[in-house]
């Protein structure tokens, strides 16, 4: 009998699935999604499908998207000011989420939030079991609280978690979180807490439905031509950095590369070489990944000097990979150089955006070397090539990194008078919130050197 190739809906229905095992079971306070990378998203969607009205369970499911730092009172105090956000008032009727419970007579009319942020995690369930008791809903339904995991590197939750169980959640109450398969931080093991916690291991196929969906929607059922072959051979070669094995991504980024040569198309195969770099350096596998982004930038300049447009796109993307293995091996020097000839070329194609990054990159490292005058004159030309963006592009992007790193080292380097310029700069660049927008930003990585051998210094 064959079986049916693997969907997303299908591995959606799996993630539901594996949560109707755990709803109905009375005795649990925290969920514990173990995802793996490819997972993640997935996932979180159901969590967020739940949160709609086309949500299957009962319970009521909330998120929180506040980053714990390793502050369990700064966390909780943000915590309230996310929950006050629920009901900030919503100029357009057709968002005003709040407004329509109301007049949907699901919640009370007279009901306000009732902000305490001094009062801790405990304060804020005692706050949301009141709206609860003002929801014109079933009583068995609980309060979902949906945590969603942080970057494999972000500090782990499982503190404030641990934490939350010993003191006692309410009876209306859940918890809900994710982890990361490969790298566990949130494993609860302690005898006492061990009952109150679920763990949600679904076994999902995500990369054949996602391969499955890019087919269906390429028409790919043409296996014969090389376009399809080599958008498949791409495909193998990603999925392999999944197993972290040199030798597999090796032997599959060999049959991709004589696929490009195959194809006889120049961008074709500078492509690849990108392709062939990214994947070895996913891995870790910095030989192979140099070698490859060697070549893919000769190649690349010389399409770049025979006027072929495909040239320069790819040639700054293995010179920002460059750049990143020269870091990750400490040679400070040697990536500087890298980064400062892309922001040359950036400067005469116009490309505002890898004007900053050139330049901010490099004053980065020249920061790690502790020659701070360079690092503080790379800032100050990574923001005037980034001030040609957009003022909302500037606020969303790493130019607010240089904009920390100039004001970090103004104040060591120079007179608060001399600094009188740069702020009226950083006001008009910005905007009138410049100073609150660099203070809010989460800046901890920037001025700390790198730890690991693959700890790459690009922000």
């Amino acid at each position: 009998m064959s079986t049916a190739a693997p969907s997303i809906a299908h591995e959606f229905y799996k993630v539901r699935e594996a949560w109707a095992r755990v709803d109905p079971l009375k005795s649990w306070k925290l969920a514990i999604w173990i995802a793996q990378y490819q997972e993640i998203d997935i996932i979180d969607k159901f969590m967020e499908t739940e949160r709609l009205a086309i949500g299957v369970f009962e319970d009521i499911f909330f998120r929180f998207d506040t980053t714990y730092t390793g502050d369990p009172e700064l966390f909780e105090r943000e915590l309230w000011l996310e929950y006050q956000e629920w009901f900030a008032p919503c100029p357009d009727p057709r968002y005003d989420i709040y407004g329509a419970l109301k007049k949907d007579g699901i919640l009370d009319a007279g009901f306000k939030p009732d902000i305490r942020p001094l009062s801790g995690f405990g304060g804020l369930m005692k706050e949301l079991l009141r709206l609860k008791a003002s929801l014109n809903s079933p009583e068995a339904n609980h309060f979902l609280l949906y945590f969603p995991s942080g970057s494999p590197d972000a500090v782990s939750l499982k503190p404030w978690l641990k934490d939350q169980l010993k003191k006692g959640i309410p009876g209306q109450v859940r918890l809900a979180t994710m982890d990361y398969g490969p790298k566990r931080k949130i494993y609860i093991p302690d005898p006492d807490l061990r009952p109150l916690v679920v763990e949600l291991v679904p076994r999902l196929d995500m990369t054949a439905a996602i391969n499955n969906e890019l087919d269906k929607n390429g028409g790919t059922s043409d296996t014969v031509s090389i376009e399809n072959r080599l958008r498949k051979q791409i495909r193998v070669v990603m999925d392999t950095t999944l197993e972290h094995s040199p030798s597999l991504t090796a032997k599959e980024v060999t049959k991709l590369m004589a696929l490009a040569k195959e194809a006889r198309s120049n961008t074709t195969y500078i492509s690849s070489l990108l392709v062939a770099s990214q994947a070895h350096y996913a891995i870790k596998d910095s030989g192979p990944s140099e070698a490859y982004a060697v070549e893919a930038i000769r190649q690349a300049r010389k399409a770049m000097e025979d006027q072929d447009p495909a040239g320069y796109p790819v040639w700054r993307s293995c010179m920002m990979l460059r750049g990143g293995l020269f870091a990750a091996k400490r040679k400070w020097e040697n990536a500087i150089q890298i980064y400062d000839e892309m922001a040359e070329e950036a400067t005469r194609r116009a490309d505002a955006f890898f004007i900053m990054e050139g330049h901010r990159i490099s004053g980065h490292l020249y920061f790690i070397r502790g020659r701070h005058q360079q690092a503080f004159e790379k800032c100050l030309l990574a923001m005037a090539g980034g001030a040609y963006m957009d003022q909302q592009v500037i606020r969303q992007s790493t130019f607010l990194h240089a904009a920390f790193m100039a004001v970090h080292l103004g104040k060591k380097l120079k007179a608060p008078d001399e600094l009188v310029h740069l702020y009226d700069q950083l006001r008009a660049w910005i905007g009138e919130d410049w100073e609150e927008l660099l203070t809010e930003i989460e800046m901890h990585n920037i001025l700390v050197k790198p730890k690991g051998k693959f700890s790459i210094p690009i922000g």
